[in-house]
């Protein structure tokens, strides 16, 4: 899909605030509101926009851990088999593919180190083909946001 400014501003407003009404939207971009509705519906069906969620405090829930993982060997069909696997993962929130000396960066949540070194065991430990995996605990959140602006990265905003 080919996003015109007009679709890249609406973009920018509803990943700040997906509840705003498509009038409210309309009148901040110079649209009618059935045209910022059909925008929203276009962005949604092509897969631009892959969902409408609420946001939580992943601090008010247990720790977030941040896993990096490494295999004894690069293999297509196990690299496939551990996406599978932690796709299925309630705890992981996010698997990464990753070049370096990991082949893959996850992020775990749990209620405690205990309950974290148990899902450690069960999901990681118990692979054969993973050679070992490294964990670091996060004790702060300084940014986090969901937002994607390819432009503001281009033009080397700080936004």
């Amino acid at each position: 899909m080919n996003l015109d400014s007009f679709d890249l501003a609406i973009l920018e407003i509803v990943q700040e605030n997906n509840l705003r009404s498509h009038a409210s939207i309309g009148e901040e971009v110079n649209l009618s509101a059935s045209s910022v509705r059909r925008r929203l519906t276009a962005l949604r069906d092509s897969g631009v926009i892959v969902a409408d969620v609420s946001l939580t405090d992943a601090s008010k829930r247990g720790l977030t851990f941040i896993t990096s993982v490494s295999f004894e060997r690069e293999d297509p069909e196990i690299y496939g088999a551990f996406r599978k696997a932690m796709r299925d993962e309630a705890a992981v929130s996010q698997c990464y593919a990753v070049s370096g000396d990991f082949d893959f960066v996850l992020v775990v949540h749990a209620e405690s180190p205990e309950a974290y070194e148990q899902w450690g065991e069960r999901a990681l430990m118990s692979n054969p083909a993973i050679r070992r995996y490294s964990t670091s605990v996060v004790w702060s959140r300084t940014k986090f946001t969901t937002r994607i602006s390819p432009a503001a990265i281009e033009a080397g905003s700080k936004k």
